[in-house]
């Protein structure tokens, strides 16, 4: 098992404690029994009586929340259960590629340019990498920026604007990152335009960069480039 079903057991279960207005001592119910049901997992062993053994362990929990421990453990083990069918054990990084696949291909006919600000397309984002499974972001760093607390990282988010306002993404990104201590950010920029901007140009579509001695994952997402099958019409039509 790697790391990122850790991530997922640990929502799920944060999910399921809140939704059930379990609040007291429920970092310490997490904390131990999370790693007892990623091994069980792990072994094949995880059914509904190894969820109840598992879960005496933190009676404290059960006691100070007035919960009865068979019922809450029935539907823990329902959900942990239901949700882990669509765990796929894809990386962060990865994930981030592939909403920018999603986006452009087909999916930004839901966010015209004339209608559409940061923030929709922000939210946006947010909500992909909820689902996902990864622990859910949170916004707060800034206007424009999501704060992934399970992948120690920070997000900005841009409509591109010019080179100039591209620029001053990192100097925004830099500071919430020192704020957070993180060592890595994602910088993620919405291109609506169908040509090619001088950064894509000169350094691709998907690039990294150092900035004060961070590394910064860069992605242009076009949101209405130019189809190939109409530039293969296009040059056809030339010929």
């Amino acid at each position: 098992m790697e790391s990122n079903i850790s991530k997922t057991v640990i929502r799920i279960i944060q999910d399921y404690c809140f939704n059930n207005s379990a609040s007291v001592l429920n970092n310490e119910f997490v904390s131990t029994v999370s790693p007892l049901i990623i091994k069980a997992l792990a072994d094949g062993t995880f059914d509904p009586a190894k969820m109840k053994s598992v879960a005496k362990q933190r009676a404290d929990f059960f006691h100070a929340n007035d919960l009865d421990i068979n019922i809450f453990c029935k539907g823990l083990f329902s959900k942990l259960n239901y949700e882990l069918k669509f765990y796929t054990n894809i990386s962060f990084y990865s994930s981030i590629v592939e909403f920018k696949r999603k986006m452009e291909n087909g999916n930004f006919h839901g966010f015209p340019k004339k209608t559409t600000s940061e923030d929709t397309l922000r939210s946006t984002l947010s909500l992909f990498i909820s689902q996902e499974t990864f622990c859910e972001s949170r916004s707060g760093a800034g206007n424009n920026d999501i704060v992934v607390p399970s992948e120690k990282t920070i997000i900005e988010t841009k409509l591109w604007n010019g080179v100039e306002y591209y620029n001053a993404g990192f100097p925004e990104l830099n500071e919430y990152l020192d704020k957070s201590a993180y060592s890595e950010g994602y910088y993620i920029i919405f291109d609506y335009n169908q040509s090619l901007n001088e950064i894509i140009k000169e350094n691709g579509e998907i690039f990294d960069a150092k900035y004060q001695g961070k590394i910064i994952h860069i992605f242009f997402i076009r949101m209405n480039a130019v189809r190939p099958s109409k530039i293969y019409k296009q040059s056809k039509a030339s010929n």
